[in-house]
């Protein structure tokens, strides 16, 4: 393993640092979402306060019913004059599959799908205002300096991914989380066993651990980080670096409006990590926006 200098690894952090904040708070980014709805199999003709029309789900599908007369959603820049699905998938910068641009005004609506507990489909529409979307500094996001006594050396254990039904913050709701192997590092003598999260992106699979450290709460998100890995070869078999400088707190450190899956309990580690993002100084009051049958109509 060729090992790259301080200079270059704290050039290339701050690069990626600068992005990723940039990426979080952007007019549609996470901290611009005001509000998620639900819909469970076979709701109809539901209403919601902030979107016009009636919402349905027919078919495993969430159909768009336009109203009759005045302001609609512009769905992939045209106004649909009739029922219209609004195919699951994060909003355009983040959209994935089939998922198209969806317009209320200037407000952003999407879809995503999820599960409840007993393991029935669910349904969240979600709207992101772009005038609601906070600031860096308004919500003090900072982190570490860079460590580089905190990229350390590892091996990858490559496993079939496997869909894990993974429990939320959202109480009621799981989201799909594929697991994909272990990594497992050294620290001070002692080795350390990180679950692996596959994580789809436009250009392949992204591992990702999800972690918990004995900073959580006290100095860094108390709901736990997520730090990204890479590939060292091709054919993803090989991963020989995890660099905790890159863990950042997950969306729902910024917004209610979000499903963030919960810590692997095997992924609890018993250190501090003094490195990455730290806590936000700005909490969010967290309350559920999923109520079992309570379909706003």
């Amino acid at each position: 393993m060729n090992m790259a200098t301080i200079e270059h690894l704290e050039g290339q952090w701050r690069e990626w640092r600068h992005a990723h904040v940039a990426t979080m708070f952007r007019p549609y980014g996470w901290t611009s979402l005001v509000a998620q709805y639900w819909l469970e199999e076979n709701d109809r003709d539901a209403h919601f306060e902030m979107l016009p029309g009636t919402w349905s789900v027919e078919d495993g599908k969430v159909i768009f019913n336009p109203p009759a007369s005045g302001p609609s959603l512009s769905v992939n820049g045209t106004y649909p004059a009739g029922p219209v699905e609004i195919i699951p998938g994060r909003n355009q910068t983040y959209g994935h599959g089939d998922s198209v641009p969806v317009y209320f005004g200037v407000m952003e609506v999407e879809t995503v799908l999820r599960t409840s507990h007993d393991g029935q489909r669910l349904y969240a529409v979600r709207v992101r205002d772009p005038r609601a979307a906070t600031r860096p500094e308004d919500v003090g996001v900072t982190a570490f300096d860079y460590d580089p006594a905190w990229r350390l050396p590892g091996v990858y254990t490559p496993a079939q991914r496997v869909d894990f039904e993974a429990e939320t913050v959202e109480a009621g709701v799981r989201e799909t989380t594929p697991r994909m192997g272990t990594f497992t590092f050294e620290l001070n003598g002692i080795f350390h066993e990180l679950l692996l999260i596959g994580k789809d992106t436009s250009t392949g699979v992204q591992p990702v651990a999800h972690f918990r450290d004995k900073t959580n709460g006290s100095v860094t998100y108390g709901a736990g980080r997520v730090v990204e890995l890479h590939f060292a070869d091709e054919e993803g078999r090989r991963i020989d670096w995890i660099d905790f400088n890159y863990a950042v707190a997950l969306p729902c450190a910024f917004t209610n409006f979000v499903t963030c899956p919960l810590v692997p309990p095997e992924n609890f580690l018993d250190i501090e990590v003094l490195a990455g993002e730290k806590r936000p100084a700005q909490t969010v009051a967290r309350t559920n926006t999923y109520q079992r049958g309570a379909t706003v109509t």
